[in-house]
């Protein structure tokens, strides 16, 4: 196998030489370096890629492709994607619907998996996604930073859809623009929506600063159960956790059953503007949605969100504590009209506001058939 490190001086097209090791299966290490790609680079099932931490492979302009992408047509087992830097030098990139040319800004996409580990990297100014898997089982997403210029609306973090199961998601760092971590059992996927159940779920630490949402959980045609979340922290413009729809599949069944948030230390982003990363989060989130957006979700979206219309089985939420220092109108937890839950579980849940008038803890609009409550404050 040839050294590639003689690809690594980032002055020309490593795409071809790449692949080529990528073909050969088994262990690829790239050495320090910077890595330039026009095509997106196909890894297959027993490989494991590692990038030295110094390791950068970079979107060359205009290519407007994915960066990293498994075959959809066959399962592939036994992927690990670690260490190094993945640029999708999205101000360099533009999003294309055309069936024939379709590029929806994803940098890392997995698809029909079964033990896919991706852990210990950073991803870089995607265009959209910055690592999605779908069709999944027994994977693992851990460790990983994001250094996100906030150009482009819908830069999510790990974008897990349907059909998934039996997921790790840990350690996630780093603001997005969109979700940090989306588990949507319906959405859309090249063009078209891809439905499945999604099950049997951990996600445990995302950390963020003047994030968007933490954590999305969608349903709209498929089932969402046994799926735990903990250690939320940071600061968000819209969501700490969010249980949606988004009209996906106009009246399909929604269900979200056995979903539990222990530990949500959660409050709003203060839009101060003072940097680049701030102010390119507020315009492109206004260019996409329309003016003051951006304001809005600070201003009036709860830390726990029932979107309206959703349904529930079993949910549990426990040590939810909001420190407010923003000036915001949001409640703590928000359950809207035409929502019901079976079964919801409150217990050690606190809030203190330091700028503004204290907000109500739950404003419900929805029904819940059985509340138990302890240790609200």
């Amino acid at each position: 196998m040839e050294n590639p490190a003689i690809f690594s001086d980032g002055t020309r097209d490593t795409t071809e030489a790449l692949q080529k090791l990528l073909d050969g299966c088994g262990y690829v290490y790239l050495p320090q370096g910077r890595y330039i790609i026009s095509e997106p680079l196909m890894i297959y099932g027993g490989t494991c890629l590692r990038l030295a931490p110094q390791a950068t492979v970079r979107l060359a302009d205009g290519s407007n492709c994915m960066m990293l992408v498994t075959d959809p047509a066959k399962e592939s087992r036994d992927i690990t994607v670690e260490g190094g830097v993945w640029d999708g030098n999205c101000s360099a990139q533009v999003r294309c619907s055309d069936p024939e040319h379709y590029f929806y800004g994803t940098a890392l996409q997995f698809r029909n998996t079964f033990d896919l580990t991706v852990r210990d990297l950073t991803v870089k100014d995607p265009e959209a996604f910055a690592i999605q898997i779908s069709d999944s089982e027994r994977f693992t997403v851990e460790n990983i930073t994001f250094d996100f210029n906030m150009m482009r609306p819908n830069m999510d973090g790990v974008h897990v859809q349907g059909r998934a199961r039996n997921g790790y998601i840990r350690n996630i760092k780093g603001a997005t623009n969109d979700d940090l971590v989306a588990l949507n059992c319906d959405d859309g996927l090249n063009g078209s929506v891809y439905q499945g159940d999604i099950e049997n779920i951990e996600v445990d630490g995302v950390f963020s600063d003047n994030g968007y949402t933490a954590v999305r959980l969608l349903s709209c045609g498929s089932r969402m159960r046994n799926v735990k979340i903990s250690n939320i922290f940071g600061t968000y413009r819209f969501n700490g956790v969010s249980f949606t729809h988004h009209d996906i599949i106009p009246s399909a069944p929604v269900w979200f059953d056995n979903i539990t948030l222990d530990g949500i230390f959660v409050s709003k982003a203060q839009q101060t503007y003072k940097t680049e990363y701030d102010i390119n989060a507020r315009d492109s989130t206004d260019a996409a949605y329309g003016e003051g957006i951006n304001d809005w979700g600070v201003r009036t979206q709860a830390i726990i969100w029932f979107a309206k219309g959703v349904k529930c089985g079993n949910v549990t939420l426990r040590n939810i504590h909001r420190l407010e220092e923003a000036q915001t109108e949001a409640v703590t937890i928000d359950i809207e009209p035409n929502v019901e839950i079976e079964r919801l579980y409150i217990q050690d849940v606190t809030q203190r506001f330091v700028n503004c008038p204290e907000m109500p803890l739950i404003r419900n609009r929805g029904e819940v058939k059985k509340l138990i409550t302890h240790a609200i404050d």
